[in-house]
């Protein structure tokens, strides 16, 4: 646990001074454009629809929701789905800045890493991209750590994205790349059936879908 908070401590820290910079922006989440950030919503929208058919109303937990794009993403597309949304991030500012922004009644903002209970999805989009060590095994510890974590507070599906490549490794921008194989084979066999979603308009991206 102890790795786990000096880990923390830096993504803290790494993200308030990303969003002193650029602050509620793609940039100021490190993501590469708006666009691309909209794209990977669009893949988790999509997976969540086809899973949604028997429920009236969706709980939705969104981890390391950042300044509440995805919530805002769901708010434009809420005559397509009727949902209770409760996003969380580590960062303090982010949430006040989301409790400051949103006021409507089904959109809740949480200082946490996790569900605080079980939802019938729980996202993450570009959480664990940006790694805070240099050490491989270790990010990937902390990552299936945090998927183990969120998975005990999924009731149907829990959805992620992740950077990929052939090999596991952070770049020289301090930039996560999983082994889509190994993350696969880690979530098959200690959560549930797994599916990869790729479009050709990200590259090197994949869309996770555990499944109950």
């Amino acid at each position: 646990m102890k790795s786990w908070a000096l880990l923390e401590t830096e993504i803290n820290s790494q993200y308030s001074k990303r969003f002193e910079k650029f602050g509620p922006t793609a940039k100021g989440v490190f993501w590469a454009s708006t666009a691309r950030q909209e794209k990977r919503f669009d893949l988790i929208f999509e997976e969540i629809e086809k899973m949604s058919r028997n429920h009236i109303v969706l709980e939705i937990a969104d981890i390391g929701c950042g300044y509440g794009s995805f919530a805002d993403y769901l708010n434009r597309n809420h005559n397509r789905i009727k949902f209770n949304y409760e996003g969380f991030d580590i960062n303090s500012k982010f949430i006040k800045h989301c409790r400051s922004k949103f006021s409507e009644a089904n959109l809740r903002f949480i200082i946490d890493s996790k569900p605080s209970s079980k939802k019938d999805f729980v996202t993450m989009s570009g959480t664990y991209n940006l790694a805070t060590t240099t050490n491989v095994s270790l990010w990937e510890q902390y990552l299936f750590s945090c998927l183990s974590e969120c998975w005990a507070y999924t009731k149907t599906a829990m959805i992620f994205n992740l950077q990929t490549s052939k090999t596991s490794k952070i770049s020289s921008q301090n930039i996560y790349y999983a082994n889509a194989s190994k993350v696969i084979d880690f979530c098959v066999s200690k959560l549930g059936p797994t599916r990869v979603v790729r479009d050709s308009t990200l590259e090197n991206d994949a869309t996770f879908t555990v499944v109950r």
